[in-house]
């Protein structure tokens, strides 16, 4: 891992511990629409990008409940809770030597990036990051052009690049940009679901070998 100037790191799952807060966020408006709530276990099933295709597999009829309105009402029960949500116990410390030796740390997320910039402040972990990169909007498409778009802006040497993520759609983001990746075990998604990638999955950050 020593040859890797630059990490960029997914945010919710990876950094922010916020499964649980999706999963009774869903359940809370599955449960008042008399409709199958998830477990765990069927969540991390099912949850992947876009989000769009989740919500269905959820039991959502899109054609009865628009997608949008879903959307944004999931958002505001996810505002309400957010901050209670913690970081990875051991994701500071990480930052911190990952710093002190001169790599560049980004954040590269399919979060509106409002909000990741609220969270970040929030930890106070801001100083640790060249930059910081979401969407314009809370629907969750994905972080593809994001990412093509940080790899044309830096020109940076992919073989100096590792990007950390929690979901397939991470591994599917690194290959498109021709680099590494590693996989966290987060609960949005299962075990099998990681491993099937062929990523190096771990369950904690400690676990990748930085030095």
């Amino acid at each position: 891992m020593s040859k890797y100037q630059h990490v960029l790191w997914d945010f919710n799952g990876t950094l922010l511990q916020d499964a649980g807060l999706c999963i009774d966020v869903m359940n809370d408006m599955l449960n008042r629409r008399g409709l199958k709530t998830l477990s765990p276990q069927r969540y991390a099933e099912i949850f992947d990008f876009p989000v769009q295709a989740y919500y269905q597999r959820a039991g959502w009829d899109l054609s009865r409940y628009p997608f949008e309105q879903l959307s944004d009402e999931f958002m505001s029960g996810y505002h309400a809770g957010k901050l209670a949500c913690n970081l990875r116990p051991e994701a500071v410390e990480v930052f911190s030597k990952l710093y002190a030796r001169g790599v560049k740390q980004y954040i590269i997320s399919a979060a509106q990036l409002s909000m990741v910039e609220e969270l970040v402040a929030h930890f106070q972990i801001k100083q640790y990051f060249t930059s910081l990169h979401g969407l314009d909007n809370h629907h969750a498409a994905g972080k593809m052009e994001i990412a093509l778009g940080w790899m044309e802006q830096t020109g940076a040497d992919p073989e100096e690049v590792i990007f950390i993520g929690d979901t397939t759609h991470d591994k599917e983001v690194a290959d498109a940009i021709g680099v590494g990746c590693v996989l966290v075990y987060s609960g949005h998604q299962t075990l099998a679901k990681l491993q099937a990638t062929g990523a190096p999955v771990v369950e904690s950050l400690e676990e990748i070998r930085f030095f």
